[in-house]
């Protein structure tokens, strides 16, 4: 089973991605950047899905992503970043910034399978 990553600080929010992929995947859920960088540097995941406004004053998920990237742990990983912008440009923002994919808030299932599909 494919394993994923949700990095959101929105506890409702990733208990809603939990129930949407857990039939699917394994999922590891975490809320701040400290616990996902412990995370990745103790395990592998196929994809890492990123929330960018974290509310932690330490990390945001454009800053975590280009940390994990640097770890043995990480070097096939695949980032979605998950997030309130939803402007067209944003997506290619977050792109630009070395996420795989982008998904806005709220998140539709469908989308984010279709995503989760492409990447693993």
């Amino acid at each position: 089973m494919k394993k994923i990553l949700c990095v959101e600080d929105e506890a409702i929010n990733a208990f809603v991605i939990k129930k949407m992929l857990q039939k699917k995947y394994e999922i590891m859920l975490v809320y701040n950047g400290l616990d996902c960088l412990n995370a990745v540097s103790k395990h592998s995941f196929d994809v890492i899905l990123m929330d960018i406004n974290l509310g932690d004053d330490d990390h945001n998920g454009i800053e975590l992503v280009q940390q994990i990237k640097t770890l043995p742990t990480a070097k096939n990983t695949k980032y979605v970043a998950i997030t309130a912008f939803a402007l067209p440009e944003d997506k290619q923002k977050f792109l630009d910034q070395g996420f795989d994919d982008y998904v806005s808030k709220p998140i539709e299932e469908t989308i984010l399978d279709a995503i989760l599909k492409k990447l693993v």
